[in-house]
């Protein structure tokens, strides 16, 4: 058994592509252009996510996602994901 198969609690072996880097910034895109509707022009288009693994109960390429404002998870299909943490401000340490 691999780690992210006992974390997720499945059996299901994910593909590579599917795989990224546990608690990796997510990128997910905001529901109104999820849903193909439009949205104003200076309205961010994603928000900020923390990638916690693949969903247990949906496809290998639904991930969950926890938001770091609201502390909710949720399964999330559209989702950029940055694996080496280039987006996040290191501090001074």
């Amino acid at each position: 058994m691999i780690p992210i198969t006992a974390f997720a609690g499945t059996n299901n072996v994910t593909k590579i592509l599917h795989l990224h880097t546990f608690g990796c910034p997510a990128y997910v895109l905001v529901n109104e252009l999820q849903s193909k509707r439009k949205i104003d022009k200076w309205r961010p288009r994603c928000r900020v996510g923390i990638y916690l693994g693949p969903s247990p109960s949906h496809a290998s390429s639904v991930h969950l996602i926890m938001s770091p404002v609201t502390g909710h998870i949720s399964p999330q299909f559209h989702v950029s994901f940055d694996d080496f943490f280039e987006t996040i401000k290191q501090g001074n340490t």
